[in-house]
């Protein structure tokens, strides 16, 4: 969109300092128009939460339940399971429309990755997906996150939050002077888990 002929303005021989003032001002305010414009990232009915640069949509809520730890080919059971509710995984999208990450509200669980603006990031682990164009899509890969959030594999741990009422597992996760094996065996120790049959 041009106010101004720009054509006619490189022509004169002597350019009007008034009018160069003009259309720059006018060129920068079109611009910050356009910076400030969000894009919806698809169609649909859903709530979204704009945060900065940022549009947030809940994919899924519902209750958390984080019940098994797996190690060194094994699968065992957490004795005193994780549990929250409520739960919600949320798709993180930037101004454009454009897919970032997913964040959990609350933070809990065994494997988050950086910070960033909106919280600390989910990692999807082998979940494989392509990014959330719809919000049909959007919730099917959050139900998938919610379900491999059961699983603590010790040998792709992240940053770790848990509620006040799982001290002794936050402590031993928690920990950074031990590594996996130290961990599992912590957990053997305090009796906190069980060999699946």
């Amino acid at each position: 969109m041009k106010m101004i002929d720009v054509k006619l303005i490189n022509r004169a021989f002597e350019k009007s300092e008034i009018i160069e003032k003009i259309d720059t001002s006018w060129r920068e305010h079109v611009h910050s128009l356009k910076e400030s414009i969000f894009t919806i990232p698809f169609k649909g009915e859903y709530e979204a939460v704009v945060k900065d640069d940022s549009i947030i949509i809940e994919g899924c809520a519902g209750s958390l339940l984080i019940d098994k730890v797996y190690y060194d080919h094994k699968t065992y059971l957490l004795k005193e399971p994780v549990k929250h509710s409520p739960f919600k995984i949320c798709g993180v999208y930037d101004s454009k429309g454009y897919f970032k990450h997913f964040i959990a509200k609350p933070e809990i669980g065994f494997h988050y990755m950086g910070l960033s603006e909106e919280g600390y990031i989910v990692c999807t682990g082998d979940i494989e997906y392509a990014d959330p164009d719809s919000i049909d899509a959007l919730k099917a890969i959050s139900e998938k996150i919610v379900t491999s959030f059961k699983l603590i594999n010790m040998e792709s741990l992240g940053t770790t939050f848990l509620p006040d009422a799982y001290q002794k597992l936050r402590d031993i996760f928690t920990n950074k002077e031990t590594d996996s094996k130290m961990k599992f065996g912590m957990l053997m120790s305090a009796n906190l888990i069980e060999e699946l049959l």
